[in-house]
């Protein structure tokens, strides 16, 4: 089977694999385990995670990728898993069964070529994180060459990423009937008086190098006759490299000063920022072979976890960024392709420098 058909045949598989957070992860992640094995590698299946590792030997590059997605939601056009020339229209093409695939055509070369190379896929990137953040202080990401975490870049390479902080805002106030509003104190209202201290922090200057809060969610109330007495928001909070959790913070305790309103905030979800140098080797090995810009995002990666323990990482992957999480997600046949072919160039340049020992197998025979 040719690079094309491989990438072809496996990209289709995949996107056909339900994983959205409702579905069971089981059968995406024996997909993959059994990509794994066609390799001729012995994956590692970690249970408790759902995730699932490989690696022919040390001193290779980690090809990093989740196989978890968004829900499918409304507004599709396209069929789910159909093809319409070059392009693959389905939930998960971009985001990022593409970046998987191409990292499992990258490895089947390498090791055909006897170099050395490691996998590793989680389940769960879209909801927690928490494969990332188990398997990051290991030897298999402290040890690689380099991890290339796949996400969709158009072919870019990102070096940066933004911090991720979600924080939830209640505010109380007190109930009354409806035809008597005066008796009571309208919780919704004075959520407002909060949420318009923050509203320009949705239309940063430049949103790479500015904090910004998005209002997610809003509740607030029981029934149209009765004064609410509780309402509470979710803010997606994005802080680039260099900024602290504290300083998010203080921003919007300061609105909440402003507005003159007791706000209860609970951090429920975090991923931190991330950054490495974008005059590294391998940033710039990888910049020459794939011809195309350094760069930096607004939304985080598992990156983020592997950079602290090897700071030898990069995000580079096929698919529109602009497409993703959204209907009629899409990739290129062609993209994928030429991403598995950037990856083997990169793989074969790392593992042609020494690092001890000659990384080589183990391989079935």
């Amino acid at each position: 089977m040719n690079l094309i058909e491989y990438v072809r045949s496996h990209l289709t598989e995949f996107v056909g694999i339900p994983s959205t957070p409702e579905s069971d992860m089981g059968n995406i992640l024996r997909a993959a385990t059994a990509a794994i094995e066609e390799l001729g590698l012995r994956p590692t299946v970690h249970r408790d995670l759902n995730a699932v590792t490989a690696s022919s030997g040390s001193g290779g590059v980690l090809l990093n990728g989740h196989l978890d997605t968004v829900p499918i939601a409304s507004g599709w056009t396209r069929e789910q898993g159909s093809w319409d020339g070059d392009f693959l229209y389905g939930r998960g093409t971009a985001d990022m069964k593409a970046g998987c695939v191409a990292g499992l055509a990258a490895a089947r070369s390498l090791l055909d070529a006897g170099l050395p190379v490691s996998l590793l896929f989680t389940t769960d990137e879209e909801t927690t994180m928490a494969g990332a953040v188990k398997i990051a202080p290991s030897d298999l990401v402290k040890d690689a060459a380099a991890v290339v975490v796949g996400e969709p870049s158009r072919l870019r390479i990102i070096t940066s990423e933004k911090g991720v902080l979600w924080y939830r805002a209640s505010i109380s106030g007190r109930s009354a009937h409806g035809s008597l509003p005066h008796l009571g104190d309208n919780a919704i209202y004075r959520m407002m008086r909060f949420l318009n201290q923050l509203e320009p922090y949705g239309r940063p200057k430049d949103a790479l190098k500015d904090i910004t809060v998005s209002l997610g969610t809003i509740q607030g109330g029981t029934k149209p006759n009765l004064v609410a007495d509780l309402c509470t928001a979710d803010l997606d909070c994005r802080h680039p490299p260099g900024t602290t959790k504290d300083q998010v913070e203080a921003l919007l305790r300061k609105a909440a000063a402003t507005a003159r309103e007791p706000v209860d905030l609970r951090l429920f979800h975090e991923v931190p920022a991330a950054s490495v140098s974008a005059t590294a080797d391998h940033v710039r090995l990888l910049r020459d072979l794939a011809r195309t810009e350094i760069v930096g995002v607004t939304y985080g990666t598992e990156m983020a976890y592997y950079a602290p323990h090897n700071p030898r990482s990069v995000v580079f992957g096929p698919g529109e960024t602009e497409r993703i999480h959204v209907p009629d997600e899409r990739v290129s046949l062609s993209e994928v392709v030429r991403a598995a072919e950037i990856l083997h160039g990169f793989g074969e340049k790392l593992g042609s420098v020494s690092r001890g020992q000659p990384p080589r197998g183990p391989r079935k025979s």
